[in-house]
């Protein structure tokens, strides 16, 4: 019987919509690795009080939760925000503690791409110092990218005309999701995880990607791309060849 290739479980960072990842998402399928972008809530939601960071970790983990319960193996990608998202939805759906449980399947791998990895008990908003970004624009429950900044700020390594359009779809998120601590860290609990670094990332710049990476220990699995901060608008090929890479790594952790 042919081993199964594990399924990703895409989770976006903030104000971009899941479609944004759905070409990169379709190069994975082209190789036969079943992949899913997760809506997050609170990018672009509704009601009052917004969805906040609780609700994106419940839509990730029911995703990956519906995979494990179908004995796949599933590597979680994680960008920019989605990096704190991704980090609380782990906790408990690994494929060591569902085994201990007597179920099959679950997380073999997650994948920070230049994401947030944020301590338990810390929040995003004092990752960044305490205060947003000049061009992160506060009001009230939502929280808007600057759309003018984008194609220099997180779209700096594609055409400009090219980047001006992504920068228009971009949407709010709600503004609480960045002061909401994290609970949980997969990589202080025995959880395997990888980093892929963007070079050229003027959102998150690299000094602080390998200052958030170090917390994975001197012999960390990472990769790195010559990219801005959205790899899978700019070199999705590249990207896909790298996240199947790292998921080759998760697939020989789990043998181990």
């Amino acid at each position: 019987m042919p081993i199964q290739n594990p399924t990703f479980v895409i989770v976006p960072g903030a104000w971009q919509p899941a479609l944004a990842f759905e070409a990169f998402a379709e190069q994975l399928r082209g190789l036969d690795y079943p992949s899913q972008v997760v809506s997050l809530p609170s990018v672009g939601g509704a009601g009052t009080p917004l969805p906040g960071l609780e609700d994106d970790v419940k839509a990730v983990s029911d995703v990956v939760m519906k995979f494990a319960d179908e004995a796949r193996d599933v590597v979680l990608l994680c960008h920019s925000y989605g990096g704190i998202v991704g980090s609380c939805a782990t906790e408990g759906l690994d494929v060591a503690t569902r085994k201990v449980a007597g179920k099959s399947g679950g997380l073999i791998l997650t994948v920070y791409m230049s994401a947030f990895m944020v301590p338990k008990g810390k929040s995003v908003l004092e990752m960044l110092g305490g205060q947003p970004l000049p061009w992160m624009d506060v009001q009230g429950e939502k929280c808007f990218a600057v759309s003018s900044h984008m194609p220099e700020v997180a779209l700096n390594d594609l055409p400009p005309e090219i980047a001006t359009v992504y920068a228009s779809q971009l949407t709010y998120i709600s503004t609480s999701v960045f002061a909401t601590p994290s609970t949980f860290e997969p990589w202080a609990n025995g959880l395997p995880c990888a980093y892929i670094f963007c070079e050229i990332d003027n959102a998150l710049p690299l000094p602080i990607q390998q200052q958030m990476a170090a917390q994975l220990g001197p012999n960390a699995t990472t990769f790195s791309l010559k990219a801005g901060h959205c790899p899978f608008l700019s070199i999705p090929g590249q990207l896909r060849d790298a996240v199947v890479k790292a998921s080759e790594v998760g697939l020989s952790l789990k043998a181990a």
